[in-house]
């Protein structure tokens, strides 16, 4: 069926599919670069997101502008690593490494700059198809109406419709995806002052390849658990023993009413990310760090280069999957690609021996803290830290042989 039979579809250049980070950041690029983009969103906006509310600095320096004081429930100055004993160690810095905040505020503050750059905006409509048509990208709403464009970058996440119905990318495997498990809690003023309100804490108790967390709010906590769903075989009851730990390490009662559950991809693996005129952005792509769990940096990034691919490709009249290929895929690789592979290798090295990494960190001084400004590449991390790594269990592995 050709687009002339769609007379009613509004017509556009870009088409963006999900109004997270990285859908709202490459609507707000494109729209900047004259190219007439229109935002979907299947929900309202604000709209509840599950994510622990963490926003790296690194992150919020790529929104080009300051951020308004009503979306900092605190700063994140630091880190405090325990281990399964709970003995802990901690990185801080001096200055600020990221915000908390909620991905209902922060969500709709990116929905705005996107719209104050022209960008045409459509929420509570759901994009039930996606088709390449005629050298055109259709999208047809729940509501009824259609839209065409040159391109459509999917921001709609891991199980997204734009990657399936545009033949983007293979389903996920178990192995390939990571489970959370989400909950907020209430605390009163005297409850919150048993909480270091400037530490972001990781738990590396009995989760394989995955950690628990809690992050401080103005007058909450987020506390979560996750990790690779193949071998994440009880979340709920990983969840509640959890809370009993962070209890008793804190001294008071954490009661949870709900949880959240949400799927993550694990990044660091080779992904097709574009089709002829569609490219997949944040989540969708596959762009997570392993390590840490951080999403929304990577989801921003890719939203940012898509949309340049998108201005070049259209100005190239050749959208086609080997354009974009190199104009976008290559790029995220190059920018961000090879520092998700490293992490990913990191990731299993650090969890086969947490005792050895637990030590390395408390020595590598503010090696992690200038990963989360964005100071530092997983490439100079591991330049920095893996050959005291090998030689660390080298040691332990002779100290064990010996006694």
């Amino acid at each position: 069926m050709g687009t002339d039979l769609i007379p009613d579809a509004q017509e556009s250049d870009v088409i963006v599919i999900g109004a997270g980070p990285a859908g709202t950041m490459a609507a707000k690029e494109c729209a900047k670069q004259n190219l007439r983009t229109i935002l979907i969103e299947k929900e309202k906006i604000p709209r509840f997101k599950s994510c622990a509310g963490c926003i790296s600095l690194k992150a919020i320096k790529l929104i080009g502008s300051e951020i308004p004081p009503y979306l900092i429930d605190g700063y994140v100055r630091g880190f405090r690593f325990f281990s399964p004993s709970l003995k802990s160690v901690d990185i801080v810095s001096n200055n600020p490494i990221g915000i908390s905040t909620t991905r209902d505020r922060y969500d709709s503050f990116l929905v705005e700059l996107a719209k104050s750059e022209g960008c045409i905006f459509i929420d509570s409509d759901r994009v039930i198809d996606v088709a390449v048509i005629d050298n055109e990208v259709v999208c047809r709403l729940q509501s009824g109406r259609s839209i065409r464009g040159l391109v459509a970058l999917g921001a709609d996440g891991m199980n997204g419709i734009t990657a399936p119905k545009t033949a983007t990318r293979d389903k996920w495997s178990n192995d390939q995806v990571g489970l959370c498990l989400e909950t907020t809690i209430i605390l009163n003023e005297e409850q919150m002052k048993h909480i270091d309100p400037e530490i972001f804490e990781l738990y590396f108790i009995d989760i394989p390849l995955g950690y628990a967390w809690l992050l401080p709010k103005k007058s909450s906590i987020s506390l979560g658990i996750g990790g690779i769903m193949e071998h994440l075989h009880n979340p709920r009851e990983t969840l509640m023993q959890f809370i009993n730990i962070a209890s008793k390490n804190k001294g008071i009662d954490l009661k949870i009413t709900r949880s959240h559950a949400h799927l993550v991809p694990v990044g660091g693996l080779k992904r097709k990310i574009v089709s002829d005129h569609v490219m997949l952005v944040g989540d969708a792509a596959g762009f997570v760090d392993p390590l840490t769990g951080e999403g929304i940096y990577y989801a921003m990034k890719s939203g940012l280069l898509a949309a340049v691919a998108c201005k070049e490709a259209i100005e190239s009249n050749d959208l086609s999957a080997s354009f974009l290929e190199t104009h976008y895929s290559k790029v995220c690789d190059e920018a961000f690609g090879k520092d998700l592979k490293i992490a990913l290798d990191l990731t299993y090295k650090f969890h086969d021996n947490l005792d050895v990494f637990l030590n390395l960190i408390a020595r590598s001084g503010p090696t992690l803290t200038d990963l989360a400004r964005g100071d530092l590449s997983y490439r100079v991390l591991r330049r920095r830290i893996l050959r005291t790594f090998m030689i660390s269990l080298l040691n332990k592995r002779l100290r064990n042989i010996l006694h």
